[in-house]
């Protein structure tokens, strides 16, 4: 998040790598004790660069993500991803489709629970399920299932669909045609589309080409426009009371600023019992961004620090996608905890590599 070194001649030489300037004097320059250096340049060792979103950002290699700190959605249809071998996938496959086949509804009349089973292209491995939306909902709700294997990395996609052809739909049907059609062919091939385009990769790989990035898969850019969300936490064994948050999409657009909303943001801080370190905005490698420095409860009357930053928040559009990205440190000493300094510092630092990734969009 942001960043600045003990000696001046290191700061400056960090300002220039990072590509931020100051606003007015802001950020204040940090001044570190021998020390506290010490701690933030081994906290620093080994930054490796992760492909977040249509964003790059380097953090320490010590921090990792693992697949329940992911949620991702590409058109409103969640994206799940592991990392298997290839016969555990092919077993959860096996497994999942017997369990679907025993699921029982609520309502006989919308048996079966699993509808169809569909294999996917020649050259690719996985199989997309449909079936009910859930045992309680008429089956006219469906949940396309798509599970793709892909460079070692399993891939589940759930995309909502509809199909409302059965005879007992005729009357509805007719009085709301738009609530009892057949989206499903419509959707299936589109979820063909979207997996034709997802690869596997490890989380430092920088891909080249357009498109957006999960930890352990790319989604290439296709026809037209994509809806894109993810929500990302990094956690580190090193560090087990420090976690990087990060949130990206490119249609939520803000109608202001945190720092517009710096009233509210005082009473949230007041009602934690705590105190701003700084804030303030700065321009990284040609981002705008805001961030907000905080110590104070964190829960259960624990101190700790939450920094917060902001990029394109009210300027969200497909090509400038919003960036949240979030600090979070329960504590102050004890197990690789960091001091106040050492966090800001620290937070300079990486805040400081936010930029787009080259290549992310087509020219």
């Amino acid at each position: 998040m942001k960043l600045k070194k003990h000696l001046l001649a290191i700061f400056a030489v960090a300002a220039g790598l990072t590509g931020y300037h100051l606003y007015g004097g802001y950020p204040p320059k940090l001044k570190l004790t021998a020390q506290e250096a010490s701690v933030v340049n081994t906290f620093l060792d080994n930054m490796t660069t992760r492909c977040i979103g249509r964003y790059l950002i380097d953090i320490p290699q010590a921090y990792s993500v693992t697949s329940d700190n992911i949620l991702a959605f590409i058109n409103e249809a969640s994206v799940k991803t592991k990392r298997l071998y290839r016969p555990a996938f092919e077993q959860k496959i096996r497994l999942r489709e017997e369990a679907l086949r025993k699921e029982k509804t609520v309502n006989p009349q919308d048996m079966p629970y699993l509808k169809q089973v569909y294999p996917l292209p020649i050259g690719m491995e996985g199989v997309v399920f449909e079936r009910n939306e859930s045992d309680s909902v008429p089956d006219v709700g469906r949940i396309l299932e798509a599970h793709l294997y892909t460079n070692g990395v399993a891939v589940e996609i759930a995309m909502k669909a509809d199909n409302g052809s059965a005879k007992r739909y005729t009357e509805r049907r007719g009085k709301y045609p738009e609530l009892y059609g057949n989206t499903v062919p419509e959707k299936l091939a589109e979820l063909i589309q979207l997996l034709k385009r997802i690869s596997g990769k490890k989380d430092t790989e920088i891909p080249q080409q357009a498109g957006f990035c999960l930890p352990e898969v790319f989604i290439a850019d296709g026809l037209g426009e994509n809806k894109e969300e993810l929500d990302i936490t990094y956690t580190s064994n090193k560090y087990p009371r420090a976690d990087f948050d990060f949130s990206t999409d490119n249609f939520n657009k803000a109608d202001d600023t945190m720092l517009d909303r710096s009233a509210e943001m005082d009473e949230i801080i007041t009602a934690a019992e705590g105190r701003t370190i700084q804030k303030g905005k700065r321009k990284i490698n040609g981002l705008y961004t805001e961030e907000w420095m905080v110590f104070g409860n964190i829960n259960n009357d624990e101190k700790g620090l939450r920094f917060v930053f902001h990029s394109n928040e009210n300027v969200t559009q497909p090509e400038s996608p919003w960036m949240y990205i979030s600090f979070l440190q329960r504590g102050l000493s004890g197990n690789h905890q960091l001091t106040e300094n050492e966090a800001v510092s620290t937070w300079e630092n990486i805040t400081g590599t936010l930029r787009l990734r080259p290549g992310a969009y087509h020219k």
